[in-house]
């Protein structure tokens, strides 16, 4: 992986969790303060980090002192290398109150998924990343000013996880990136991931909204390429989101179904083959949105025979 500058001061090293470089030259410690925007997966993509880190600031230009981490979220591959850059830098860890504790407890984020004591294939290292401890809670009124009167400051993004976060970067020239952590997909990673992991479908979509009314020269999903323009990419995402919907309506259009009926019908109507993991992380999802479609009193559900079933109400 080699960084790709978007900015004077800004960088982002794509990867399979795209991480966020933010740099200030300080005119004090002689060095340049930096700013990850997550860590990736493991302490291998935590030295990867580090040695790009070397590249772009060289001894001889002053060297890098990691600042802080700032964790868009608590999944696995954005945190998952926290540990080893904290323990090699003593660096603060930022993240907002509700990802702070999956943060410190990344037991949590299988046991969502699973919905009680997790099975060991969603218990790997792509699920539970070592425990770090937050320096700092974060939020929308907290600010961040460099040395270079650039800015940092938050933008909530929930809807993928409980509280997910943007990193809106400003320097003094008006120039702004947004590092969108998962709030919205790139193009590749959407049409290959159809149904991407949800926690909260009506708050993902107010997000994709939300994210169309951000003014930036930079949109960094963590998944896909920057992007000058989000529009197009929101959109898609929008798209993918409406397909599930209406897929799960369709099914229900004749008769009601019990939910692992519902998981089969809607994996076959998109052509995936589930596997064990793919099946809890996608029965996952499917639950979020049949929470949404209740609410929004399209579907129903009751008991028979102790099973739970599904009924849609309006039926064509």
């Amino acid at each position: 992986m080699t960084a790709k500058k978007l900015t004077d001061s800004v960088y982002f090293l794509p990867g399979a969790t795209n991480i966020g470089i933010i740099s200030c030259f300080s005119s004090t410690k002689k060095t340049n303060e930096v700013y990850l925007v997550d860590t990736g997966m493991s302490a291998s993509d935590a030295k990867v980090i580090l040695e790009e880190l070397k590249s772009l600031f060289p001894k001889e230009k002053g060297g890098y002192s990691i600042k802080a981490i700032i964790s868009t979220h608590s999944h696995a591959d954005h945190c998952g290398g926290n540990k080893y850059i904290i323990e090699k830098t003593k660096c603060d860890l930022l993240a907002t109150k509700k990802e702070s504790g999956s943060i410190q407890n990344p037991f949590l984020q299988a046991a969502v998924i699973w919905g009680g004591n997790p099975i060991p294939e969603i218990t790997g290292p792509y699920y539970e990343a070592e425990p770090t401890m937050p320096t700092k809670i974060i939020d929308a009124a907290v600010k961040i000013t460099l040395d270079n009167s650039s800015e940092i400051s938050f933008f909530p993004l929930p809807g993928h996880y409980f509280e997910m976060t943007g990193v809106l970067y400003e320097n003094s020239k008006k120039e702004k990136v947004l590092f969108a952590g998962d709030a919205v997909f790139g193009r590749e990673h959407i049409l290959k991931y159809w149904i991407p992991f949800l926690y909260d479908v009506k708050e993902f979509k107010q997000t994709l909204d939300a994210l169309l009314t951000v003014e930036a020269d930079w949109f960094v999903p963590s998944h896909g390429n920057a992007i000058t323009r989000i529009d197009e990419t929101v959109e898609m995402n929008k798209i993918a989101i409406l397909s599930t919907e209406f897929c799960i309506l369709h099914i229900l259009r004749n008769q009601d179904l019990p939910f692992e009926e519902i998981v089969k019908q809607v994996a076959d109507l998109n052509n995936i083959t589930l596997k064990t993991a793919q099946f809890a992380l996608i029965s996952s999802t499917l639950r979020s949105y049949l929470t949404y479609l209740a609410k929004d009193n399209k579907i129903s559900y009751y008991i028979k025979d102790n099973r739970l079933y599904w009924h849609r109400k309006e039926r064509s």
